[in-house]
């Protein structure tokens, strides 16, 4: 069976751990326990003609190693002209062995041990199990528009102007971002945790917060184009993430859940991750501190680039 494209967790079959990205240093692949909903152990999986290129969800590096002999170790590279090319090959029973293209090394979890922090090396191919992995699909490839991308040099798309169109297409005042109109999840780069809105709360105020990913409705946001922007409505209550009016806007405003007042909020970005900007400022939606702990505060900040503002939308 041939892995298609898309989103993984890669879990080994003698230890049963997963392939972890390190939080503490990014530049890190190592054998961790299961942390389900944690981008640090979700891979993107993506066939290039006759080879994969695996990279990270959370940290958008790319597995990498400099060298073919055994005992090279298995890192985590930030540019993707340094992602190695991986041969994806059915070794039965619905495991999988990850060669380096035109080698006889795969991917190898030391010695099989199910301690957290094992590290990840090349090794020559041989029958053990440490050697296999099993594949556990977390979605498809979706929400990421690298191939029709309609982002700008910079990463930032040009604001429409009312009456407009937001660039062509559509009727007049229509806006277009740099995704299409529809529902989303709404997950954090740096995290993998979830944009929430706490308990499903239909009040007004309601807090939005990052929280583990339940793909419950309360994670699910409908991008209704306005004129600036998208309007974000909750599937589960129908209320909107927004700023009151009478806020001032400055780093660590807290955007809540209302239902008359109906924000709208610029998209610009690419696979990387999304932003989520308030018009005619420099504030973007962001995950105070990178947080993954349930209930982490959602806030405004100013635009910085760093991946707690970057978001990844991924079709409903």
């Amino acid at each position: 069976m041939t892995i298609q494209s898309g989103v993984y967790r890669i879990r080994n079959l003698k230890s049963g751990t997963y392939l972890d990205n390190s939080e503490k240093n990014r530049g890190t692949i190592h054998g961790w326990d299961s942390r389900p909903g944690s981008g640090n152990q979700e891979w993107e999986v993506r066939q290039q003609n006759d080879y994969y290129i695996l990279r990270n969800v959370s940290s958008r590096r790319y597995v990498h190693v400099d060298g073919q002999g055994d005992g090279t170790r298995v890192e985590a590279e930030d540019t993707e002209g340094g992602a190695s090319h991986w041969d994806i090959r059915d070794a039965g029973d619905n495991t999988y062995n990850i060669y380096l293209k035109g080698s006889r090394g795969v991917i190898d979890l030391d010695m099989g041990k199910d301690e957290n922090g094992t590290s990840i090396n090349l090794w020559g191919h041989t029958e053990a199990r440490q050697q296999r992995w099993k594949f556990e699909k977390v979605r498809d490839l979706s929400g990421d528009h690298r191939d029709d991308r309609r982002d700008v040099p910079g990463g930032q798309q040009p604001l429409p102007q009312p009456g407009g169109g937001g660039g062509g297409g559509g009727g007049a005042g229509r806006y277009q971002g740099a995704v299409p109109p529809g529902k989303y999840w709404v997950r954090n780069a740096h995290s993998g945790t979830a944009m929430d809105l706490s308990g499903s709360n239909p009040n007004d105020g309601a807090a939005i917060i990052g929280y583990q990913v339940t793909q419950g409705n309360n994670q699910q946001w409908d991008f209704e184009p306005g004129v600036q922007g998208y309007r974000l409505r909750n599937v589960a209550t129908g209320t909107y993430l927004s700023v009151r009016p009478n806020e001032q806007l400055q780093d660590g405003v807290l955007p809540t859940g209302n239902r008359d007042i109906r924000t709208e909020w610029d998209v610009s970005g690419d696979s990387n991750g999304y932003y989520l900007q308030l018009p005619g400022t420099n504030l973007v939606v962001d995950l105070a501190q990178g947080s993954a702990q349930d209930g982490a505060k959602v806030c405004l900040w100013t635009k910085s680039g760093a991946n707690n503002q970057r978001w990844l939308l991924i079709r409903a």
